[in-house]
């Protein structure tokens, strides 16, 4: 029973659209698809793909490494894209008439798309059953030449391979003894028992190979060496020996022409060399395999990727052993790829050898007869013998071993080969953002090799990256279930990373939204205690931060309600108690007051403004509280009433409190210039070489003044304990200032400022108790803050110290000048209002 599926795969209306058609399959039918493929994506990814295979040759790698998930990805990726619907029916059902029968089932495939040439098939990933196709099942590439059959060529043993090791001085050396001692000791079985015959070249020049090929006859040609691609001629090269010993690139044709002279020409060739089996995109023909099998070769078998000497060797041992016992090369090939899989656990380089074949038969050989002798052997230069023949010199045997010192070097060689690999693929993880995977592939590098190159600071970075990616994670959870504050934390721990552009904009929404949330609570809590006036306040303050939130479940609505409903009820009584009163009355109630004494209808929130007006309007009467009564009134004048105890005796002086105001801002802004002189710009120690003079004036001469200029204004109002107050805190700020902010911390600097801090704060109470109130926080601001310049670092006085007390006085500095702006703005509109105290 024929149980080949054969899948046919040609170019689409467009790139990375095929067709699909199975050719022939055990289950019959012709089904057809469409096969989409990000071609163009695989190629790219196929440089980490080769570190990823070589990487995992290392003995140290874990028995599932998370490399193997970038192989596994790949190859379900052209399963999925190769078996569609209808061809996977096919392929499943092809599988099972296989199986019944007793027999494997093969995979062939016709490329007949030039890009698909190069795609890693042998990496083909069943996901259902979670196998890789060609572990289990032979596969092989048919390159669609004229086909035709070849009989299997009748071999009596022992089979002849031709040996060609390739090491250019001006390409990267190859131990040539070492890479004949591979083979030798992969092939030792079969060369024990006759089965084969292993002839080594005694140089890689072109007149060597062509007098070797002319000497045989030869079935199988092994040739180790260098090999790349040719993107300007899209062409597959091989790298010979020129007689001055430097590289003779050969392109495919003439590698063909030069295996051609050969008689009969060999049936398999064996291309053990780095990019051997690497595809052009424009002809199907210029990979070095293809043209090979295109000029009658029979098979071939290519490395698509670089590959370690163990794994190598060990597809060679089970290659060859399987040819030599009759089996078919793609059997061969299969049964190459599981010795791969022996050793070490986990590697993945079994994907990397790659067969070619021509025709339909799979059969090179026939062996008839016993085998004979072995014979082990390396030929040099053959000479002419009797009658014009040419006939091999014959040397010692290679299979004797080699020096310790060559197989050191060449596994030190391949041992730094897989570190670099190993270095590729954690770095190419570390730029994908995979970070985790980063991190466990630098841990297995320095594992291997501590200190190796940077890998321990890639590890790092790979470590914090993935720490931030976790924190971004967490925050966009938080995001999503409504948590704003463990949000905004976590965006706030990124948002200084380039890698997370949108996490300041998003830690200024969730403040935001939990701002709005707060409000919207204490709204809720405000509409129960009835507190109407209050409610619509916070719905004000949510409007300007979110209008559709301001009115929660109504409440906002309610509470205008609530409040238009009390006015007309607030005003109606207050009207029938003033309609009673006498116009004598009034008069005595007005001639109560004195200028800077309101009325107390003024000072009750029931009474509507406008009936203050008209004892504004009369200042005769007001002035003169004392005054003798008129002829027609008959009641004296009413005892003069004290003032209120929230409101300004007098009104400030706006030009002493302006000039104050000037001082203390250019005491702010000339020691802020200061301190970030000498954070920033200086060089030379300015400080302790006399620069703390200047700030000796700033705060002991210029911000006195402007404290004792707000004095002179009237803050923080005109009473005896507040002048005192202000009197004791300029005296305070002066000590403080000139006891200086040198490294020798004074004890009269320190109790001077907690002195100003003290006495700033009891000010500020009396100013907000006299009803200054902007003017009161500000003058807070500016005193309270003044222990600040203490704050230090902990330790000896380094550097470090110096920056971290000028920072904290820098704060100070800054607090001190913003809250002269404030008293400035303030003394302006009392200018403008001189009628008006501060607020």
């Amino acid at each position: 029973m024929d149980c080949d599926i054969e899948l046919e795969i040609t170019t689409g209306s467009a790139r990375g659209e095929y067709t699909v058609r199975v050719v022939r399959a055990p289950a019959g039918g012709h089904a057809s698809g469409t096969l989409t493929l990000d071609v163009d994506g695989i190629q790219d990814r196929l440089p980490q793909l080769e570190a990823t295979v070589l990487a995992s040759a290392v003995s140290a790698r874990r028995t599932l490494p998370v490399a193997e998930a970038a192989v596994r990805e790949v190859g379900q990726e052209l399963f999925q894209a190769l078996f569609t619907r209808e061809v996977y029916g096919t392929y499943r059902a092809s599988l099972g008439a296989a199986q019944h029968a007793g027999q494997q089932l093969r995979v062939v495939l016709r490329l007949a798309a030039p890009e698909l040439a190069m795609m890693p098939w042998e990496a083909l990933f069943d996901p259902e059953t979670e196998t890789y196709l060609c572990q289990t099942e032979p596969l092989l590439r048919h390159i669609p030449a004229p086909d035709y059959n070849q009989n299997p060529l009748d071999v009596a043993p022992p089979l002849r391979i031709l040996g060609i090791v390739a090491s250019p001085r001006d390409l990267p050396a190859l131990d040539v003894e070492t890479e004949k001692d591979h083979l030798s000791r992969a092939l030792a079985g079969p060369i024990g028992e006759g089965r084969v015959e292993l002839l080594w070249a005694r140089s890689g020049t072109w007149d060597d190979i062509q007098s070797m090929l002319l000497a045989g006859p030869w079935h199988v040609v092994h040739f180790v060496g260098h090999g790349d691609y040719d993107s300007r001629t899209d062409e597959g090269r091989i790298a010979l020996m020129a007689p001055d010993g430097r590289a003779n690139m050969v392109r495919a044709v003439r590698l063909m022409a030069l295996l051609s002279v050969a008689a009969p020409r060999p049936r398999l060739v064996v291309l053990n060399s780095c990019s051997s089996g690497e595809m052009g995109q424009a002809d199907l023909f210029s990979g070095t395999a293809s043209a090979l099998v295109r000029s009658g070769i029979g098979a071939v078998a290519a490395m698509q990727f670089a590959i370690s000497d163990a794994a190598a060797i060990a597809f060679a041992h089970g290659f060859y052993a399987a040819i030599a016992n009759g089996r078919t090369v793609d059997e061969a090939a299969r049964i190459g790829r599981i010795s791969v899989m022996a050793s070490p656990d986990g590697t993945l380089e079994w994907v990397t050898p790659a067969l070619y074949i021509r025709g339909g038969s799979t059969q090179l050989f026939t062996l008839k007869g016993t085998p004979r002798a072995p014979a082990t052997k390396e030929a040099t230069t053959p000479e002419q013998g009797p009658g014009g023949l040419i006939t091999p010199r014959e040397t010692s045997p290679t299979a004797a071993g080699t020096p310790a010192g060559r197989l050191s070097s060449a596994d030190s060689a391949m041992k730094h080969a897989q570190l670099r690999a190993l270095y590729v693929q954690a770095s190419a993880e570390l730029r994908a953002r995979r970070f985790e995977q980063a991190v466990e592939l630098f841990n297995d590098l320095l594992t291997l090799e501590p200190g190796y190159r940077d890998a321990e600071a890639l590890r790092d970075t790979a470590r914090k990256r993935l720490e931030l990616a976790a924190a971004y994670s967490a925050a966009l959870e938080a995001e999503a279930a409504g948590d704003w504050l463990a949000a905004a934390d976590g965006f706030a721990a990124v948002q200084d990373n380039p890698a997370y552009p949108e996490a300041a904009s998003r830690r200024a929404n969730c403040e935001r939204r939990q701002r709005v949330a707060d409000l919207q609570g204490e709204l809720r809590y405000h509409s129960s205690l009835g507190s109407w006036e209050t409610v619509v306040d916070v719905s004000n303050e949510l409007a300007t931060l979110d209008p559709a939130a301001a009115d929660p479940d109504g409440l906002a609505t309610e509470a205008k309600a609530e409040l238009a409903k009390a006015e007309p009820r607030a005003a109606g009584p207050a009207e029938e108690t003033e309609e009673p009163e006498q116009p004598k009355e009034a008069e005595e109630r007005r001639g109560s007051y004195t200028a800077y004494d309101p009325p107390a209808e003024r000072a009750e929130p029931t009474e509507p403004p406008a009936r203050a007006a008209p004892v504004r309007a009369e200042p005769a009467a007001v002035q003169r509280s004392d005054a003798p009564a008129k002829p027609n009134s008959t009641r004296p004048a009413a005892p003069k009433q004290a003032p209120s105890s929230n409101v300004p005796e007098k009104p400030l002086g706006w030009k002493p409190l302006a000039w104050g105001a000037a001082a203390l801002i250019v005491a702010g802004a000339v020691g802020a210039g200061f301190a970030v002189y000498f954070i920033w710009l200086d060089d030379n120690y300015w400080y302790e070489s006399g620069g703390d003079g200047s700030l000796r004036v700033v705060y002991g001469l210029i911000a006195p003044l402007g404290y004792l200029l707000l004095a002179v204004a009237g803050l923080p109002d005109r009473s005896v304990p507040g002048r005192t107050v202000m009197a004791a805190l300029v005296a305070a700020h002066g000590v403080f200032g000139w006891s200086g902010l040198n490294y020798a911390v004074e004890t009269t600097a320190v109790v001077g400022s907690f002195a100003v801090a003290g006495l700033g704060l009891w000010a500020g109470v009396l100013a907000l108790r006299a009803g200054q109130d902007r003017l009161g926080w500000l003058l807070l601001a500016a005193t309270v803050s003044i222990p600040l310049v203490w704050v230090q670092d902990k330790g000896v006085f380094t550097e470090s110290w110096y920056r971290t007390h000028a920072y904290f006085a820098l704060i100070q500095l800054l607090i001190l000048a913003a809250a002269g702006a404030g008293m400035l703005v303030a003394a302006r509109r009392l200018r403008t209002s001189p009628e008006r105290t501060a607020t």
